[in-house]
């Protein structure tokens, strides 16, 4: 990896978005190409889809948008869905803030970088800002995580015009290319807690899907992210 001079900023934000445009970049701009597709698929329109893309930036949230408004879900119900759906953010920021704030910046700043968090820039800052010296770790994620944000755009604008060339099948392929990503940098960086996590949310899901498929991924993560926290707790008990 790369090392930066001390007080190099700059120097740090090009790095960031320079790192953007390898396979992270990549995975996500197929991940957007496929919503751009679906969007076009649905009615949407260009700027519409755009500005969801700008607006929310979570394919996941972004899906559910779509989703409901196919099936011309009212709005005070599609909003708080897509809301809801931004919940994982809350222990990815909880996390990955507190790295980022070695760097003495105006509170603001922080506020404004806490929208630019999502799965890979949480994963990819998680493991690469320690390795940073602290005054260059928030500009080092403001240049990947905008670089990705961008990316994401475009992409979904080309999606958008080509989609219709596209089979539906490869179009729901691009889409999951992301998530998969995600899974496999987790496993990459696996650790007890993370092993643990992985298992009992694998093992319940899919068993509350059997009882309740519309209530199957907040009863899964509730219960699984529950146990699994349990289960680190007594493992990490001091035995008599």
């Amino acid at each position: 990896m790369k090392q930066l001079s001390p007080g190099s900023n700059a120097a740090a934000f090009r790095l960031g978005a320079w790192e953007a445009f390898g396979v992270p970049g990549a995975v996500l701009s197929a991940g957007f190409i496929g919503y751009g597709a679906l969007a076009a698929d649905a009615g949407y329109s260009l700027a519409v889809m755009t500005f969801s893309t700008l607006a929310i930036w979570a394919l996941p949230g972004q899906l559910v948008l779509h989703e409901m408004y196919v099936v011309r879900a009212a709005w005070f119900a599609i909003v708080p869905a897509v809301m809801l759906t931004a919940a994982r953010f809350l222990p990815m920021t909880l996390t990955l803030l507190p790295v980022l704030r070695d760097a003495p910046a105006p509170r603001w700043r922080y506020y404004a970088a806490a929208h630019f968090i999502a799965m890979t820039s949480w994963a990819i800052c998680m493991r690469r800002c320690p390795e940073l010296p602290g005054a260059q770790r928030l500009a080092y994620f403001a240049g990947f995580s905008l670089t990705c944000w961008c990316l994401s755009i475009m992409t979904g604008a080309v999606g958008f015009f080509i989609g219709g060339s596209m089979p539906a099948p490869v179009r729901v392929a691009f889409v999951f290319l992301t998530p998969i990503y995600f899974l496999v940098m987790l496993v990459g960086e696996m650790r007890a807690s993370t092993a643990t996590a992985l298992v009992c949310g694998a093992v319940s899901g899919p068993l509350f899907y059997l009882a309740n498929p519309q209530w199957s991924v907040p009863l899964a993560g509730v219960v699984g992210g529950t146990l699994a926290y349990a289960a680190q707790r007594a493992l990490r008990r001091p035995r008599a």
